[in-house]
């Protein structure tokens, strides 16, 4: 009897054991969602080569919110026309993403 209540006790510890594994895998792969900020890249066209524009706001933190606020940014971004961006730039294309440009973002 015995025996039997310890092999019970050692297959339920590791029951117990690997779904504290999953929960924490699914609340890791879940937390992705939500990041400190974005990035919003813009890509650009303009007479001195300057392909790329990047910004960080801490404050839109999930892909959907910098997307949905995303042309209105750009327009304050170029229209205050930062040094390194030419006054005759115009927008190819852009994106939101929870990592930097530099690291594939």
């Amino acid at each position: 009897m015995r025996k039997t209540i310890n092999c019970y006790s050692k297959v339920t510890t590791k029951i117990i054991t690997v779904l504290v594994a999953l929960g924490l895998l699914a609340v890791i792969g879940c937390s992705q969602e939500k990041a400190d900020g974005t990035f919003l890249i813009v890509e650009l066209e303009n007479s001195e080569n300057v392909k790329q524009y990047s910004v960080f706001n801490p404050y839109v933190r999930s892909v959907e919110e910098c997307n949905s606020n995303a042309n209105t940014a750009i327009s304050q971004i170029l229209a205050s026309v930062p040094r390194v961006v030419p006054e005759d730039s115009k927008v190819k294309s852009w994106r939101c993403s929870l990592t930097p440009p530099e690291s594939g973002g």
